[in-house]
């Protein structure tokens, strides 16, 4: 996660001393509207309780912190031989929930449990932005429900939360937090988070060579295009996975060889030969188009 100054939010420092005394694993689900300022607090917890190894579930795939913009990303403090820096990826394929909720969740239910899997004491989750209306708050209910945290810190401005956490004021295994947003919450319009989308394509990509990746008893997976048009997967966002569905890196697709059934892609560099399947998304992407033209998104299957 990117460093700054953190201006500790009411009720932070209880809540970290909370966290601090507890025996057992916890699973903290952090939620609250987008521009409340989770993801502000999320550092601030893992830094608050060094004694305890700390992995960090980031679930927003517009605005993300661990991995490039359409991926969940799990990373792990402090890193070490056995816990590497180097973040697990999932790749839902946009940059937002809507239309992929199924990704959505299974991919937060992998990372949480590869999170438990590897000995985190404590797992601080960033949930999605999408919260309000009936969608976003059946999403949300279904998220908690998936993930079992031991804590919901909601994050609210009045009472907005207050109907979804109903539904686990009396579950027996989970304890909520009510904490109001900071007055330091940085509020970024939508013009300001598709530039950061933007600065976090072109980083990720910036090391990135063409190459090609078989397609041949190789998985196929998501916004699946037609494999007999040579340009039907041009410019598509797409994730080469490992066996677990992990992603080993995001690649932008080219050419396809029909004859071959070759894909060619533009990708920071990974084993080809541990490639056994390419999820393609929903987002189209131009790192050589002007600002605020970089992404559009998929319409139909071509």
């Amino acid at each position: 996660m990117y460093q700054a100054v953190i201006i500790v939010g009411e009720g932070w420092e209880e809540l970290a001393a909370a966290l601090s005394r507890a025996y057992a694993r916890e699973r903290i689900y952090v939620i609250g509207l987008t521009n409340s300022g989770k993801t502000t607090l999320c550092r601030y917890l893992i830094d608050a309780i060094p004694q305890r190894v700390r992995a960090y579930v980031d679930c927003d795939t517009g605005q993300s912190t661990v991995g490039p913009p359409t991926t969940e990303g799990m990373i792990f403090y402090p890193a070490s031989p056995e816990l590497p820096g180097r973040p697990h990826l999932r790749f839902v394929g946009s940059t937002s929930p809507g239309g992929h909720f199924l990704q959505t969740l299974t991919g937060a239910k992998r990372l949480v449990e590869k999170a438990v899997e590897l000995g985190a004491g404590a797992t601080i989750i960033d949930s999605p932005g999408l919260v309000s209306g009936g969608v976003g708050t059946e999403f949300q209910i279904q998220m908690i429900d998936l993930l079992r945290p031991t804590r919901i810190v909601a994050i609210q401005r009045g009472w907005e939360l207050e109907p979804l956490l109903a539904n686990f004021a009396r579950h027996p295994a989970i304890t909520i937090h009510h904490l109001p947003v900071s007055p330091a919450a940085v509020v970024r319009t939508a013009t300001e988070r598709r530039h950061y989308r933007e600065e976090r394509f072109t980083t990720y990509f910036s090391s990135a060579r063409s190459r090609e990746v078989s397609l041949r008893g190789i998985g196929l997976q998501g916004r699946i295009p037609n494999l007999k048009n040579p340009h039907g997967a041009e410019r598509r966002l797409v994730s080469l996975n490992d066996p677990d569905s992990f992603s080993l890196a995001l690649g932008i697709a080219g050419g396809i060889d029909t004859r071959r059934r070759r894909l060619t892609v533009v990708a920071p560099a990974f084993d080809p030969a541990a490639v056994t399947s390419i999820r393609f998304g929903s987002l189209n992407l131009d790192l050589d188009a002007g600002p605020g033209s970089m992404e559009s998104h998929v319409r139909k299957r071509m």
